[in-house]
């Protein structure tokens, strides 16, 4: 295809799909194992069937059923209940696998068995139950209930029995088990009930003890006490501040510390005080008259002097009287005024609000410590009281839970009251005959043809080869670049195309020169699948030519020399200067094809034993295409096919030739192949019908995608038997080789 990306070989991967078997796939299979196919379904067809004639035929067999509804077909309870028990929905509530256990066991049986032995007794329960069946038909509310038997009279009977049987069961057992629900209820709901009472009393027994009715109310009354207390006393704290800054303010326009201003306060208000006072101001005023009239020495000022000095002695006894100790100057507060008497008042005021709040503050701190403990307390309280809480709350649901459980075990009595009903009775005319010899010898040979297309796949399914080009390519997810037919040609001589260069046209359009048998269709399509090929080769190199490719296969003897050396013809007969190199210096065979010696090949021009001349070999009757044998065997092929000499000789071989075509060793346990395609602009991998295997396909394209870095052009499918090939082709061939 033109434009096609050729993969590397770690993008490929071998697909398992032998899982994946579709209606071709299978006809395929059965097409190419239609020996083992007939064989065993004829095998087991005449077995069954000889088996079946000659057995001894079985004596007539009757049956006999019958319908049980053994649940309401309505949605709607009878009695009107339907919206306080939740099961009388059209919902299905019995288990049906389990109910038919039930009503085979002895336990069920038994009692009916001994009413049947009266009249037959060598009924046995083991008999009865393999004799009898019960089936639910899908989802159906209905039981059939079928027995068999040789005796028809005997069906007639049983079946009687079974159904009286049966409907008493349905009475008995079923009220049986909703009796002993009830009492068991009733059982668990009185230890319910002194549970209950066990924790109401625990609950009245907390709440006395620590004289509370609801912890949660008073731990919340509690914590608005303290946020009201801490409120007050944030404000508390900003009043005290602002009165502190007040009172340093006052101390200061006073001029005295609180204590010594209310002394100075009661001394300004003395009278014999302030009268010393005015005395000693009129003695000072007239020894300040006198002294400007005499000198300080004169009789008159030294009076003066003298009285004043006494009122003085006079003044400091009345100060010290009031003052105390305090050491105060008589001239500064001899005469306090209104302002200053009303600034004292303010300073005592404020001092005295001062250590009021001072004293509130302590309080409230003692009551906001006292309720941050009673907090505490209460939050323990509170994880014991929310615990015998949550144990009354469970302990209050189960009992709900029970007692609505009881509650719907009653209604549920009282709806399965009346036993189970029998649909559609059973009579005489519905007993049928058994046995089918026709149906039987259908159905063995059904079974003996599953049995051959089963032994078939078994056998394809072990069988690990390829058997077809399709499955191949399905297999690999490789292109099918040609699918080069068998010619048993082959088998006696190397070449089935001729060597020899096409001299004309004519020849060319002809086709029959160039096959050395040419008296086949096999041979003629042989020839054209080269020619195909090498086209979609040309194709894929598009962009960039694909100039030189090895050529290898998984395993020896799938033919990749012959596919080389016919590739290499069908290329110089479109015009093309070909080299075919036989890289597989183990078991070289390409000499052999054309006739050549191999004294000297590749192994000597790369290990620089010989020139270029000596192993370039040439056909007298094709210049066109130059073959290069492998020479002889080098200890180690592989370090020459990764040499440099080797690049080196590829490189020159490109520019005298137009295609190069490497054959190389197989892969498996064979590193040459690998080696060689570094050098190489993409790989061919041959794979052989009947021959390559899946496995093995599978480690190579593994082990390429691990290594080799040389694109994996594609598959060449070999040895394609003429019956796997498609009839149009065939047609197509013959046709055209028959012109």
């Amino acid at each position: 295809v033109k434009g096609y990306i050729p993969l590397t070989p770690s993008q490929v991967t071998v697909v398992d799909d032998d899982d994946d078997f579709d209606l071709g796939h299978l006809l395929k299979i059965l097409k190419r194992r239609a020996l083992t196919f007939i064989g065993v379904t004829a095998l087991a067809a005449g077995g069954l069937t000889a088996w079946q004639v000659t057995r001894p035929s079985p004596p007539p067999a009757y049956r006999g059923s019958f319908d049980l509804l053994v649940e309401p077909v309505t949605s709607v309870d009878r009695i009107g209940l339907e919206d306080l028990v939740p099961e009388t929905s059209g919902r299905t509530t019995l288990d049906y696998d389990s109910q038919i256990r039930v009503l085979l066991s002895p336990g069920v049986l038994t009692p009916i068995l001994a009413t049947i032995q009266d009249r037959y007794p060598d009924l046995t329960y083991e008999v009865l139950k393999e004799q009898l069946t019960i089936d639910r038909e899908d989802s159906a509310k209905v039981l059939t209930v079928t027995y068999r038997d040789s005796d028809p009279e005997a069906v007639e009977y049983v079946t009687g029995q079974l159904i009286d049987g049966f409907i008493n069961y349905s009475v008995q057992d079923r009220q049986a088990d909703l009796r002993r629900g009830i009492a068991f209820l009733d059982q668990q709901l009185d230890e319910k009930w002194g549970e209950v009472a066990d924790i109401e009393s625990a609950l009245s027994d907390f709440q006395k003890q620590h004289n509370l009715v609801d912890v949660e109310a008073t731990k919340a009354s509690v914590t608005e006490r303290l946020n009201t207390l801490l409120s007050q006393q944030e404000n508390t704290l900003i009043e005290l501040a602002s009165l502190q800054d007040l009172f340093v303010s006052l101390q200061n326009q006073v001029g005295f510390p609180p204590e010594v201003a209310v002394r100075v306060a009661n001394l300004s208000d003395s009278p014999q005080y302030q009268a010393v006072l005015e005395d000693l101001r009129q003695i000072e005023r007239e020894i300040a008259v006198e002294s400007a009239r005499f000198q300080t020495d004169t009789p008159m000022i030294q009076v003066l002097e003298d009285q004043r000095q006494q009122l003085l002695t006079v003044l400091e006894q009345e100060s010290q009287r009031i003052l105390g100790n305090v050491a105060v100057d008589p001239n500064a507060v001899g005469f306090q005024g209104e302002v200053s008497q009303n600034l004292v008042q303010q300073l005592m005021d404020t001092q005295n609000q001062i250590h009021f709040l001072q004293i509130q503050d302590e309080t409230i701190s003692q009551v906001t410590g006292v309720l941050q403990d009673e907090i505490q307390y209460l939050a323990d309280l509170s994880r014991s009281f929310k615990q015998i809480e949550r144990e009354l709350t469970v302990a209050e649901s189960s009992l709900n839970q029970m007692l609505t459980s009881r509650q719907e075990l009653r209604f549920q009595m009282a709806r399965e009251a009346s036993p189970w009903e029998l649909v559609a009775p059973m009579q005489v005319s519905s007993l049928a005959t058994g046995g089918n010899l026709t149906r039987m010898l259908l159905l063995n040979g059904l079974f003996s043809v599953l049995l051959g297309m089963g032994a078939a796949l078994m056998q394809d399914k072990f069988d690990r080869v390829f058997h077809d080009a399709e499955e191949i390519a399905a297999a690999t997810k490789l292109p099918n670049l040609a699918t080069i037919p068998y010619v048993r040609a082959l088998e006696e001589q190397a070449l089935v195309m001729n060597a020899a260069l096409v001299s004309t046209i004519d020849d060319l359009l002809q086709q029959k020169p160039l096959l050395v048998s040419p008296d086949s269709p096999s041979a003629f399509a042989f020839a054209e699948s080269f020619y195909s090929l090498h086209t979609n080769l040309r194709l894929l190199g598009s962009d960039s030519p694909i100039q030189t490719i090895t050529v290898t296969s998984s395993r020896p003897n799938e033919g990749k020399s012959t596919i080389c050396a016919h590739l290499a013809i069908a290329a110089t007969n479109v015009g093309q200067r070909v080299l075919l190199v036989d890289a597989d210096m183990r078991k070289p065979s390409l000499h052999e094809m054309f006739g050549l010696l191999n004294s000297k090949g590749l192994s000597n021009l790369i290990s620089g034993t010989a020139e270029l001349q000596a192993v370039l070999h040439s056909l007298p009757s094709n210049d066109r295409l130059k073959v290069i044998t492998g020479g002889m065997q080098p200890p180690a092929p592989g370090g020459l096919l990764s040499s440099h000499r080797m690049h080196q000789l590829l490189q020159s071989f490109c520019q005298d030739f137009d295609l190069i075509i490497i054959d190389t060793p197989p892969l498996l346990g064979i590193s040459d192949a690998k080696l060689a395609s570094t050098h190489a602009d993409g790989m061919l991998l041959v794979t052989q019908i009947e021959r390559t295997q899946r496995s093995e396909v599978q480690r190579v394209l593994a082990d390429l995608g691990n290594t080799v870095q040389a694109p994996l052009l594609g598959l060449v499918v070999n040895g394609v038997q003429s019956h796997n090939r498609q009839g149009y082709y065939n047609h197509y061939y013959s046709h055209y080789y028959s012109r």
